[in-house]
């Protein structure tokens, strides 16, 4: 493995952004595998009884946890609509503001990139194991990879977001793709089901053209082809990559605090993924 560092060093935890989202589709695997959750067409109203009065569109009734994973749900996304975005991320209860808002169509007709969507799943997943979510991460996958993290960012009402906000340090992040390159299992355990990380990988719906120049959306994965070779990727404002090309066995772990949001895709395609390519 090499690693390099320009600002901080191998202990140097960063908000890896949205690699959280990606991170979070894990933990899916390992509460469906435990049975926690029945699957992912279960209607999104049924884990937030107390809000479905305040639901005026009657479209949410059909938004399944599997939209919003697939970010086929219908909601506005944050990336087109800043005063969306600035009103949801500010808003005392994230939750409620996301439930209470008009969808943009019905559901699965068309991919919208929304973190007001992973917020719901994070919530989703943190009712149905009876903790918060840090804390199921830390048990089921964290604690296993032998990894610490510093902090995960919480909205107003104290819950971890689902859609960003964990801190990892690159080594810590780099475990997580070796995690998904070997299938789910690390030093002999099955730490997430491998069928799960097949299933999350496949692409599902075209993406943004413009976002990243990836295109294609898994369940919390980006999937491309890079110089032929197969790649998932899980990136995040700022400069945060974990790229996975399995046909190599290569695991790229890049994170950063950079701004305006750069693309380090040519990074990887131009510069590492060359000399590790056959023949």
């Amino acid at each position: 493995m090499h690693e390099q560092y320009l600002q901080g060093d191998a202990g140097t935890a960063r908000e890896v952004q949205s690699v959280t989202k990606s991170i979070l589709a894990l933990l899916y695997g390992v509460a469906l595998d435990r049975g926690v959750l029945s699957g992912l067409q279960v209607p999104v109203l049924d884990f937030f009884p107390e809000h479905q009065s305040l639901v005026k569109d009657s479209r949410w009734e059909r938004v399944t946890l599997q939209h919003l994973f697939t970010m086929t749900g219908g909601l506005p996304s944050e990336l087109t609509d800043e005063v969306y975005d600035e009103a949801w991320f500010t808003h005392q209860d994230p939750v409620r503001f996301a439930l209470e808002q008009k969808l943009l169509e019905e559901p699965g007709e068309r991919f919208h990139y929304s973190n007001a969507g992973f917020h719901l799943l994070g919530e989703v997943l943190s009712r149905a194991v009876g903790m918060p979510l840090q804390d199921f991460a830390g048990q089921v996958l964290f604690v296993p990879l032998g990894i610490s993290f510093s902090r995960w960012e919480e909205d107003a009402g104290g819950r971890a977001f689902g859609s960003g906000g964990l801190h990892l340090t690159a080594p810590a992040l780099h475990r997580v793709g070796q995690l998904v390159l070997q299938n789910g299992q690390w030093e002999g355990q099955q730490i997430v089901p491998a069928d799960w990380l097949a299933q999350i990988t496949q692409p599902v719906v075209p993406g943004y053209e413009w976002m990243e120049g990836l295109p294609w959306y898994g369940m919390g994965w980006w999937l491309t082809t890079e110089l032929g070779q197969r790649a998932w990727y899980a990136t995040g404002f700022g400069g945060q990559y974990l790229a996975l090309f399995p046909d190599l066995e290569v695991v790229v772990s890049i994170t950063g605090d950079v701004s305006p949001h750069p693309s380090h895709r040519q990074v990887i395609t131009e510069q590492l993924l060359p000399p590790l390519l056959p023949g």
